[in-house]
């Protein structure tokens, strides 16, 4: 929907903003990445679950698995949210929550790979920089707007 500015002309900088953060953010992760990473934590549960016993790394496997999606779903009802305005200070720490959990988990993955010891290509980082970087930067824009203008009395 278009707003109009005082002098007459369409406002469409808040509709491109989301169309934005949909196509840099949300498209890729969601689309490309969620599915592979789902199917490898209920890999890794089946797994779990066949040997009768999960030891600390299928845990943080796990854990991981389920921070990325809870910060990607968190990220996915702030981008259709009107900017995240109006919630309640409990949504705000929730959301704030949810958000943190995604970033540390893309974050995380990132680390991974540079530790790994294995000289990766200039292309895999391409990939892995638009799967988790466009994510990374569309939650740390919406992080900040979670916060930015609150009172102290709220």
């Amino acid at each position: 929907m278009l707003a109009r500015a005082a002098d007459g002309n369409s406002v469409r900088q808040p509709r491109l903003l989301q169309v934005l953060e949909f196509v840099i953010g949300l498209a890729p992760a969601t689309f490309i990445l969620l599915p592979l990473l789902l199917a490898g934590g209920l890999g890794t549960a089946l797994a779990a679950f066949a040997r009768r016993s999960v030891d600390l790394d299928t845990a943080l496997h796990l854990g991981w698995v389920a921070a990325a999606t809870f910060g990607l779903g968190t990220l996915w009802i702030l981008v259709l949210r009107d900017r995240g305005s109006g919630l309640s200070l409990p949504a705000r720490v929730l959301s704030t929550a949810g958000l943190l959990l995604g970033m540390g988990a893309a974050a995380r993955w990132i680390w991974f790979m540079a530790k790994a010891g294995h000289a990766y290509e200039a292309s895999t980082w391409i990939v892995w920089g638009l799967l988790t970087g466009g994510p990374l930067l569309v939650a740390a824009a919406r992080l900040v707007g979670l916060w930015a203008g609150t009172r102290r009395d709220s």
